[in-house]
């Protein structure tokens, strides 16, 4: 009888305390969600956005990851950056910081680092002019790499530094050589032009580039400004008179105004007593175009 008893008394005692303990928890309150960030953080146009605070930490992402994961996906939070930067390399994709956030194509301003888009503010300036296919009037589409030394990952060495500005290292077409022994088109009258491209951070400026002037026959002297303009250099500026825009070239070049009766590959009639360019990626591109070839020169 003692025995039933106190199995009674345990089947009791374990009752209440379920009972207590379901009590217990129906009465924990829901503990709220808790944010590191500051009201805004996902908002472009608050103060507390967060490319504003990673711009603002000189890009520095490790912050991020030590939250988010080093490929962003989530990490310790459980939330990825990865919805809004869905491209292969997530936050770190060339067009996050510079170009078109929608269109990793576009990986140069407008926009720049600091959000700007106005081609009077040296970040913007002329990218557009020199790498957009429709925009540009006059010449080839320019590679980055023309101008700059291109990183091939976010954290590769010099990509991120303390430098006011981005640094312009010319390559490649910029320091093209013309007049060059052994050339079809080589006069042995004439210097080899070999440009020094060069960019002044002061002035905004670029000078002794093989793109604007340095060539043989070309306008040596020929200074640009990175910020002027919306519509690019003129016929006469690189080559030929600045002040008339007559664009026949000087030095040992026949004076004829009939650009399109040797070159007629790159330039035709607009209509007007002038001309217009025809095939832009025959123009400004290295080589020389006559009577249908191209050729070093």
């Amino acid at each position: 009888m003692k025995r039933i008893y106190l199995v009674y008394l345990s089947v009791i005692t374990v009752a209440f305390i379920l009972a207590g303990c379901a009590k217990v928890k129906e009465d924990i309150p829901v503990i709220p969600s808790v944010s590191v960030h500051a009201e805004g953080i996902m908002q472009k146009s608050s103060p507390n956005f967060h490319g504003k605070l990673i711009s603002n930490n000189n890009w520095d992402m490790k912050q991020c990851q030590s939250c988010h994961a080093a490929n962003y996906s989530g990490g310790t939070t459980g939330s990825t950056c990865l919805t809004c930067h869905s491209q292969p390399a997530g936050p770190e994709a060339c067009n996050t910081c510079h170009g078109d956030f929608r269109n990793p194509a576009v990986i140069y301003p407008p926009q720049d680092t600091k959000n700007n888009t106005d081609p009077s503010v040296r970040g913007v300036g002329a990218h557009r002019l020199h790498l957009n296919e429709t925009l540009m009037t006059n010449g080839k589409l320019v590679d980055c790499s023309t101008c700059h030394n291109v990183p091939p990952a976010f954290n590769s060495p010099g990509h991120i530094d303390n430098s006011p500005h981005a640094e312009l290292i010319f390559s490649g077409l910029a320091a093209k050589k013309t007049n060059v022994p052994g050339t079809m088109n080589y006069t042995a009258s004439q210097p080899t032009i070999e440009p020094n491209p060069q960019y002044d951070y002061e002035k905004i400026e670029c000078s002794n580039t093989y793109c604007h002037g340095a060539f043989k026959n070309g306008n040596e002297n020929n200074v640009v400004k990175w910020t002027d303009g919306a519509n690019g250099a003129k016929c006469g500026s690189c080559h030929g008179d600045v002040l008339t825009g007559n664009p026949a070239p000087g030095g040992n070049h026949p004076p004829s105004p009939n650009c399109g009766g040797c070159h007629a590959d790159v330039v035709e009639s607009d209509g007007a007593g002038g001309f217009r360019i025809k095939d832009k990626t025959k123009h400004i591109n290295g080589l020389l175009n006559v009577f249908g070839s191209e050729r070093e020169y």
